[in-house]
């Protein structure tokens, strides 16, 4: 009996695909996605009554288009204490060191020409709408026309494309700069391709200041892939990436150093490294009065930080395939990794998302966990579009190997991409929904504009809002009594004193607060003005 051997087949040869479309096709792209980005802003109202940090956005933007520059109506606790560390002056108006600069400079700018609520939808919806092309050519050149529509199409209707790009949040600016970076990062490496990565890498960096760590990987990415051309014109690929973001990191280094004396200081950092690490039982870390550097805190804790590393990987890094509720698709990018690694398929640029996205989640457990995220984590998220747009490349390509017909994968393919659109299909449906809240919010900043002055300050559990809603001075309210009565004195003097409970999952935010709230206890050297429906109390500076 003869002996069987069984040989492994050759991959089956895809058909050659045109290496870019026309620019009357990138243009329709375009026009499609703005036009849905319009539709689904018409219907919604995340650009009306932002998120939190976007409201922290608006009154820095508010500042700059003011004449004010970069500067902002809204603090933290732990900032003013930096400042004080510093020797810089705590009174109002503050650094804008909350914020990054880009979404503040587009609200800014555009305020004055479209109202400030279009200006918030802008300044994220124009970094959507340009993506979209640039993500359309990726897939274009991954696997031709199928993929391209397939990857457009995910984006457009998934959170991480209408949603983000009517939210006013800085995500997708961050999307936009990844998308350019990988498109550029596909061979050859040119020196211009390098160049424009660097101007996608600096918007990005403005945006969203981890652009730096990822830079790190793409100068070694571009470094290894141009080698052919030889270590010195490689070299100089790297410089001219390097540039335009160096600038952006130096330009924005210099705003701050210029405020607070320190170079690049982000009050961020100090609040994400002490969230989630047990040692402010019963209280938020973000309201505490203290100021620790990065390297202070890790140095000062390391057994909780790798306590606190440990707890947020194990919940994170399973998960990391839910990035902005692309999962599914998501999911085919993975399946890529695996026959990659496996060695029955070669690629290159996707290396350099394989590396970013394993960057991203080393770093993501130093934050904190489901840090406000629209699915996951948002620390995650922006990587979401780019590891789809090569799940659907990977898809196309799924589909040629088996000889199936294209036409029939239509069918399939656009019940992958509803599925993925219901949560922004809901949204649309459900239309504005934010009412209730910006009724409350009203009402409130009427007393508070009423009876106060514009250069107030308000002590609140919703200091972004008030903020937003008056634009008064705002600080976050510290978690206990003792500790306001002590900024008070030593930092910060408040005229106004605002509570409201934050919902179950931030009761430490304010229990301590609850007896004042229920009128058990007075707040020492306040007095109580209102108490609103919805739960707010506020309170005054007696005899002002």
């Amino acid at each position: 009996m003869t002996a069987m051997t069984t040989e492994a087949r050759p991959p089956t040869e895809t058909p050659a695909v045109a290496p870019r479309p026309s620019a009357a096709e990138l243009l329709l792209v375009t026009l499609l996605a703005a036009a849905l980005w319009a539709g689904y802003l018409a219907r919604t109202d995340f650009h009306l009554f932002p998120r939190d940090d976007v409201m922290q956005a608006v009154s820095a933007a508010r500042q700059l288009a003011a004449g004010e520059g970069f500067t902002t109506r809204v603090a933290e606790p732990p900032m003013l204490v930096f400042l004080r560390e510093q020797g810089v002056d705590t009174a109002p108006p503050w650094p804008s060191a909350l914020r990054a600069p880009l979404s503040v400079g587009l609200i800014g700018l555009l305020m004055p020409l479209t109202g400030e609520p279009l200006a918030v939808a802008l300044s994220s919806g124009i970094f959507f709408i340009l993506s979209v092309p640039v993500l359309y050519l990726v897939s274009f050149r991954l696997a031709g026309r199928p993929a391209a529509i397939l990857a457009a199409a995910v984006y457009v209707l998934s959170p991480a494309g209408l949603y983000l790009g009517s939210s006013g949040l800085t995500e997708s600016s961050t999307i936009f700069a990844l998308s350019v970076i990988v498109l550029m990062m596909m061979r050859p490496i040119t020196p211009a391709a390098a160049l424009t990565a660097g101007l996608a890498a600096g918007i990005g960096y403005l945006g969203r200041s981890t652009m730096t760590m990822w830079a790190v990987l793409i100068v070694l990415y571009i470094l290894w892939m141009a080698r052919d051309a030889g270590w010195l014109p490689a070299a100089g690929r790297v410089v001219l990436f390097c540039i335009p973001l160096a600038a952006a990191v130096w330009w924005w280094g210099a705003q701050m150093e210029a405020q607070t004396g320190e170079f690049g200081y982000s009050a961020q950092e100090d609040i994400s490294i002490r969230r989630d690490t047990g040692l402010y039982p019963g209280r938020s870390s973000s309201l505490a009065l203290e100021h620790w550097t990065i390297g202070e805190f890790v140095r000062a804790h390391p057994g909780v930080m790798a306590s606190k590393y440990a707890r947020i990987a194990e919940a994170t890094w399973p998960q990391f395939i839910t990035m902005d509720g692309l999962t599914l698709i998501v999911a085919l990018f993975v399946a890529e990794f695996v026959i990659v690694l496996a060695g029955g398929k070669r690629v290159d640029v996707q290396w350099l998302v394989y590396l970013l996205i394993a960057q991203q989640l080393l770093m993501v457990p130093l934050a904190s966990l489901g840090h406000g995220g629209v699915s996951a984590n948002r620390y995650l998220d922006p990587f979401g579009p780019i590891a789809a747009t090569f799940g659907a490349a990977f898809a196309v390509e799924l589909v040629r190997r088996y000889g199936a017909s294209m036409r029939r994968a239509t069918l399939p393919f656009a019940l992958l991409v509803a599925l993925l659109a219901v949560p922004v299909a809901m949204d649309a449906a459900v239309g504005r929904y934010h009412g209730a809240a910006m009724e409350e919010t009203r009402e409130l900043a009427a007393v508070l504009l009423a009876q106060g002055e514009p250069d107030d300050v308000i002590a609140s559990t919703h200091h972004a809002w008030l903020s937003w809603a008056t634009n008064m001075y705002t600080v976050g309210l510290p978690i206990t009594p003792a500790e306001f009565l002590r900024m008070d004195e030593e930092l910060l003097a408040a005229d106004w004193v605002h509570l409201k409970h934050r919902g179950e999952t931030n009761e430490e935010r304010t229990s301590a607060w609850t007896p004042i709230m229920e009128g058990r206890a007075e707040l020492p050297g306040f007095e109580l003005v209102q108490r609103f429906e919805g739960g707010s109390v506020l309170l005054r500076r007696a005899g002002d």
